[in-house]
């Protein structure tokens, strides 16, 4: 199938409040000269009356039954719920964003009512709307169910790792909002947990705003990303080519550029030479025999490993300071020194033999209960310096 000859777009002409006011009818014309099919993206099926007004009610049953429209409707979203205290969850606070889907609870039910439009059409006879009715049915396609589960890795990954794709959105969002374009802020996203993301910025001290505009400004940003991300996944769902608006398509491009650098391993081998430049270890191999192939296969599938990939994904504009820091900073070999099991050996010995002094001088599960917070909060181990440090290095051997 030649994806480049089928189309999926938008035909509806909606009011500042999101409502169907009219049916571009000369763009439906347009798309279907130029594609063999045309998939509608209907909003609650709510052309289809302005159709009957534009095309007449053969007209349309003709252009229904001539097999050229495919219409998609569906009201599967990602939704921003973090502030709503939905489903019993804890109201979060600004700057926290939490996604969950939204979808008819039963389809059969969501199109049935939808298509009631169509009997309240004075030009229609009763059984002329249900043969239109039963027309559109046919024409429906429905989304594939194994598509949901696909979007939202996607998105996370947008989210945590394309920096230039989430900027852009949100500068996006701030020009619309603000009318500018070339405001300098920070922005970095931390997940908290499955569907919970925070966002650290300075929006609010740069474009002088408050932390509630900010918050929605970055919202808009964010969702715009999750529609773009949907807008994908359908395009794959009904192999066809979208309809994008010219105020969609920066943000379209900045993905495109980010999908061709992921397909391609170089960025990513570059990155982590870079990091092995960085460490001081530029060629680990020479003055060694052998690898550990063991051992390799073990620290690969490590939590450091992971870790260290996680963190590599998302370095391509971090300065070289900022890499040494995490790799080679007093905190980082502070906290793979102690978080090693030689180091947790050395803190046993020491908080046991602490332990003998009377307890109303050092109670020994004060210590403990300290020591474990040392370890834990100020000087944690780091997977990516230890990886960097300790594991890497280890995998290269000299022969005896």
């Amino acid at each position: 199938m030649d994806i480049s000859r089928r189309l999926i777009g938008a035909s509806a002409v909606l009011s500042p409040e999101h409502e169907v006011i009219d049916v571009d009818v000369e763009g439906l014309v347009r798309r279907l000269i130029l594609f063999d099919k045309y998939v509608l993206v209907s909003v609650r099926l709510q052309e289809f009356p302005l159709l009957v007004k534009h095309l007449g009610y053969e007209g349309l049953r003709d252009l229904l039954s001539a097999n050229l429209i495919e219409v998609r409707c569906e009201c599967m979203q990602l939704a921003q719920m973090a502030q709503s205290g939905m489903l019993g969850d804890p109201v979060l606070p600004l700057f926290s964003y939490k996604f969950n889907w939204i979808d008819a609870r039963d389809r059969k039910s969501y199109i049935h009512d939808c298509l009631q439009c169509l009997h309240g059409d004075s030009r229609l006879q009763r059984k002329q709307a249900i043969k239109l009715k039963s027309a559109i049915v046919s024409a429906i396609r429905p989304l594939p169910e194994s598509l949901r589960p696909q979007l939202f890795p996607v998105f996370r990954e947008d989210l945590l790792h394309n920096r230039n794709l989430l900027r852009t959105s949100v500068s996006m969002a701030v020009h619309t909002r603000l009318g500018e374009s070339d405001i300098p802020f920070s922005l970095d996203v931390h997940q908290e947990d499955a569907e919970t993301f925070r966002v650290e910025t300075d929006l609010p001290q740069r474009a002088k705003l408050s932390e509630l505009e900010a918050h929605k400004i970055i919202e808009k940003g964010i969702m715009a990303i999750a529609g773009l991300t949907q807008t994908i996944g359908e395009m794959k769902a009904y192999s066809a080519v979208s309809g994008f608006r010219d105020a969609d398509l920066p943000l379209f491009r900045y993905k495109l550029d980010f999908l061709a650098n992921a397909a391609s391993s170089e960025t990513r081998e570059s990155n982590f030479q870079r990091v092995i430049d960085i460490a001081g270890f530029p060629d680990l191999l020479a003055g060694r025999d052998s690898i550990n192939i063991e051992r390799l296969l073990k620290i690969r599938d490590s939590s450091e490993a992971r870790e260290f990939r996680d963190w590599l994904g998302g370095i391509g504009e971090a300065t070289e300071e900022e890499i040494k820091d995490r790799i080679a900073g007093l905190r980082a070999k502070v906290g793979v020194k102690i978080g090693s099991e030689g180091g947790k050996k050395m803190r046993f010995l020491a908080t046991t033999a602490l332990g003998l002094i009377p307890p109303a001088t050092v109670p020994a599960i004060a210590l403990s209960i300290f020591d474990q917070f040392v370890l834990d909060k100020l000087l944690p181990r780091s997977g990516i310096a230890a990886f960097v440090n300790e594991l890497y290095p280890s995998i290269f051997e000299k022969t005896e």
